[in-house]
């Protein structure tokens, strides 16, 4: 039985032997594999840088379109109109660049007509009401506030 094991270990030993590298077809599925991995984490990447860009201009707009909600805004109802132009009676702007740059923001303003909203009360007669309207700025990326009043 000894006997056996050692002539089939040879032989497993020589047929290991002769087999010392990869076929080519091995060779050729495996780099399919990596192409395929690299190509897929590629797209990724640029699916990410162009997901952060987004949010990031996203986030510089939310930062303009907070200067266009001072109190003043609810008069301009369907104007395209500039922060400057918003900013002049609350702010006093000295530096021509900060107006240049408050100049070329731009957003078209739409306001919808103050709406109620009764809120609580028995009988249907409510407690107290709010009034509340929408204000609508479009530009590169149109945002969308209520006021209460």
């Amino acid at each position: 039985m000894a006997l056996f094991f050692k002539k089939l270990n040879k032989k497993l030993e020589r047929d290991y032997m002769k087999k010392n590298a990869f076929t080519l077809i091995e060779v050729l599925v495996s780099v399919i594999i990596v192409f395929i991995v690299v190509i897929g984490a590629m797209k990724i990447s640029k699916e990410n840088r162009n997901m952060a860009t987004y949010l990031l201009k996203r986030g510089s707009s939310e930062l303009d379109n907070a200067l266009f909600l001072t109190k003043k805004v609810q008069h301009y109802s369907s104007e395209e109109k500039n922060a400057y132009d918003l900013l002049t009676d609350e702010f006093s702007i000295k530096d021509m660049e900060s107006r240049e740059i408050l100049k070329k923001l731009e957003k078209k303003i739409n306001i919808t007509e103050s709406m109620p909203m009764p809120i609580g009360g028995e009988n249907g007669t409510p407690q107290f009401i709010f009034y509340t309207n929408e204000i609508l700025l479009n530009g590169n990326y149109p945002a969308r506030y209520y006021t209460f009043k």
